[in-house]
């Protein structure tokens, strides 16, 4: 079975990280921003999204930013369930205000700047653009997993490991292994 978190970076993608790994899972995470280059390369010549990445059963920040931003987690989340049947769909989050702040400071602040670079715009559209693209994602995916059984809303301020291990549903998993990890200063 494959889990594909599929929510933005900054909103605990180390810390689900980290409690799969630790729960056995062959976890993945972005990778220096080659898991989602590879899933777009993969896209465009037609091969399975998870071609490169066969062995991964979890998947997490699926991102690139550099000269460009790809979010590869928002552009093939329904490709990926396609290609997938049977995967698990995880949609972390957090208040955005919050989630905002800690992407202001990620990096010292080089998160940021590599933003207002790309595109060519101040901090203050850089919120703009980010709340936006937070609100067009989160509503989409909720539009499209609606009411399937195959997908958790995971608030990282509010939900624990047993909220994941219910939505697995395997005995074998350990809640005690989801905890907070990688915070940045808000």
């Amino acid at each position: 079975m494959r889990v594909f978190q599929i929510g933005f970076n900054k909103c605990g993608t180390t810390s689900l990280n980290h409690f799969f790994l630790r729960n056995g899972y062959k976890a993945i995470h972005w990778d220096y921003g080659n898991l989602a280059l590879q899933l777009e390369a993969n896209c465009l010549h037609g091969r399975p999204l998870l071609s490169g990445y066969e062995e991964y059963n979890f998947f997490s920040d699926m991102e690139l930013v550099s000269t460009r931003c790809l979010y590869a987690f928002e552009k093939y989340y329904q490709e990926l369930d396609r290609q997938y049947p049977g995967s698990l769909f995880i949609l972390n989050t957090r208040p955005i205000e919050k989630w905002i702040n800690s992407r202001l400071n990620h990096g010292l602040g080089s998160y940021l700047r590599r933003f207002k670079e790309i595109y060519s715009c101040d901090r203050e559209e850089v919120v703009q653009r980010w709340k936006y693209e937070w609100h067009r994602h989160h509503s989409n995916v909720l539009q499209y997993f609606y009411g399937r059984k195959n997908f958790l809303l995971f608030n990282i301020e509010k939900d624990d490991g047993e909220k994941i291990k219910n939505f697995i549903g395997c005995s074998k998993i350990n809640a005690s292994y989801y905890r907070h990890e990688h915070r940045t200063a808000c």
